[in-house]
């Protein structure tokens, strides 16, 4: 006869036999043995979890793998509790299909070479077209084509390409900013320049203390550098044609006066206004929030 004792004894005895039963749970679908589940019911156990992470159906471990390899396809596939590889097995292939295999790999691992070599062949010939452009542009097209022609072909292959490559690092050259620090050591030593030259290129640039100036530097892109520096030519043909219109000039001739007018008026310009520039940043400072307009009735120019 069984007491009340047994009887709660035996409901945990069976709770806990219920709870350690190898009753598989898919943490995937987190469906069981008895639910309805459409196509295979063919369960695996891919990794050293245990209890209720340690089944998953066949089919939900597929998909998921197959959802992982879409993100990356370089990676393997993990176990996402317990980090152990799973363990992937193929159904061997015929010897063609093996060879089709392995010929699609050899095309993956070739192909960023190649790619690599288009891209590079392109900006060659780009730059080769460009320089022979460049070149007709200057000296005129018929002493161009007569030059080139007379020129040995290995030379021009090397020659037309370095024009756009040279134009471009001529421009990261920062002339402006030396030629502004030598004027302005120069009238430190003579001060009778000061007399002559303007007060702007005068005024020393900003410093935290002598020994380490703060220079104003403008922030340009590449893409402007880049531009600027293959319009120069054109740039230069421009100018030259109209302030030295004249038979007594070669093309070639009006082209450097051009350029050498157009770079000089430009680097006027740009330490001018980077002069200013860092004097009005040696006035930088922070002040109370202000109304509207200050006390004496001017408006702020705040950043």
């Amino acid at each position: 006869m069984y007491t009340m004792e047994n009887l709660n004894i035996n409901h945990q005895l069976t709770t806990f036999n219920r709870e350690n039963s190898d009753q598989k749970h898919c943490w995937v679908c987190f469906g069981t043995d008895d639910d309805e589940f459409e196509g295979s019911r063919d369960w695996v156990s891919p990794c050293k979890c245990r209890g209720s992470t340690r089944w998953v159906h066949q089919i939900c471990v597929q998909r998921w793998v197959d959802e992982k390899l879409k993100e990356n396809s370089s990676i393997e596939a993990h176990c996402p509790q317990c980090n152990t590889k799973y363990i992937i097995v193929f159904k061997d292939v015929n010897y063609f299909v093996q060879l089709l295999n392995k010929i699609d790999k050899t095309s993956n691992q070739l192909c960023p070479f190649l790619a690599a070599g288009v891209v590079v062949s392109t900006l060659y010939w780009s730059a080769a077209s460009y320089g022979a452009i460049t070149v007709m542009q200057v000296m005129g097209e018929e002493e161009a084509i007569s030059m080139m022609e007379n020129t040995d072909p290995y030379l021009l292959l090397l020659m037309l390409p370095a024009i756009p490559l040279t134009l471009v690092l001529g421009k990261t050259i920062d002339w402006e900013e030396t030629l502004l620090l030598m004027i302005q050591r120069f009238t430190s030593n003579l001060p009778f320049l000061r007399t002559i030259m303007p007060s702007f290129l005068c005024e020393p640039i900003n410093r935290v203390n002598s020994n380490n100036p703060v220079q104003f530097n403008p922030v340009i892109s590449p893409t402007t550098t880049l531009c600027a520096a293959l319009l120069l030519p054109t740039t230069s043909t421009l100018v030259g044609n109209i302030l030295f219109d004249s038979s007594s000039y070669s093309n070639f001739q009006k082209t450097l006066l051009g350029g050498l007018v157009y770079i000089a008026v430009k680097g006027v310009l740009r330490i001018y206004q980077r002069q200013h520039n860092a004097i009005k940043d040696k006035t930088r400072k922070v002040i109370d929030y202000p109304d509207s307009e200050s006390e004496d009735g001017h408006q702020l120019n705040i950043l």
